[in-house]
């Protein structure tokens, strides 16, 4: 049986999403057993994750499990709404899987949906935007399960090893445009304006790259090799 494999991503009036758009700079990422939440909040500082926790307790009775940093683990017990719907509860209806986790930024969740067909999922998305704006970022045909089989492929955590100034060379080579084709900024500039020399911020850039590939690198192996595709390289190139 082919599995259809979506990412979608909603804004639509619910207790987590309106939470979500009180903070819109704080990471939830949601996982759910059915009885209660799973929660880890990831904020830009202490001060907000302060408000935050503060807004899941008072709202939902959450209870925090873990503090670290500006991350904490949280647990929300026996919390279910009927109105408006939940978009878990109206995936499972139509025959549709929702994996976790559930991604909260931004006011907006990202959903990962597995459907036996497109047209279970396109009846899904008629439903949801009933209820809000509804952006599909990506839906594939996969043969098999082997969209499901490749997700827990990757042996680390995707930030695992990342050190605070690549994560930040990251962020900010992104937002300055660096990364694009053509960039929209300098080297220097960029650097000049985190008052870090260019030789600096590049090398936590690339360092900050090649740990983002390490621990990713099985993930993409696996997707690579699902299709039969073979990686070929020249030693006398590589070195």
């Amino acid at each position: 049986m082919a599995i259809v494999d979506a990412r979608v991503r909603i804004h639509h009036p619910c207790p987590y999403c309106d939470l979500s758009t009180r903070f819109p700079r704080t990471l939830f990422l949601l996982w759910c057993d059915n009885r209660r939440d799973t929660v880890l909040v990831s904020s830009q500082n202490r001060e907000e994750l302060r408000g935050v926790l503060a807004a899941w307790k008072r709202g939902f009775h959450a209870r925090v499990l873990l503090r670290e940093g500006n991350d904490a683990l949280l647990i929300v017990p026996d919390f279910e709404w009927r109105n408006p719907p939940s978009v878990t509860r109206m995936a499972r209806a139509g025959g549709v899987w929702a994996l976790h986790p559930v991604l909260y930024f931004g006011g907006e969740e990202t959903y990962r949906f597995l459907a036996p067909s497109r047209a279970g999922l396109h009846r899904l998305f008629r439903k949801l935007r009933r209820l809000g704006a509804v952006e599909v970022l990506s839906i594939s045909d996969s043969a098999g399960l082997d969209s499901v089989r490749t997700v827990p492929a990757s042996t680390v955590h995707l930030l695992e090893g990342l050190t605070d100034p690549q994560i930040r060379s990251l962020v900010v080579a992104r937002d300055a445009g660096l990364l694009e084709v053509p960039a929209r900024s300098s080297w220097a500039s960029v650097a000049r304006a985190q008052g870090i020399a260019r030789s600096t911020f590049g090398e936590h850039l690339r360092k900050g790259q090649r740990k983002l590939l390490e621990n990713s690198y099985p993930l993409l192996r696996a997707k690579l090799g699902s299709r039969g595709a073979k990686v070929r390289h020249d030693s006398r190139v590589l070195g």
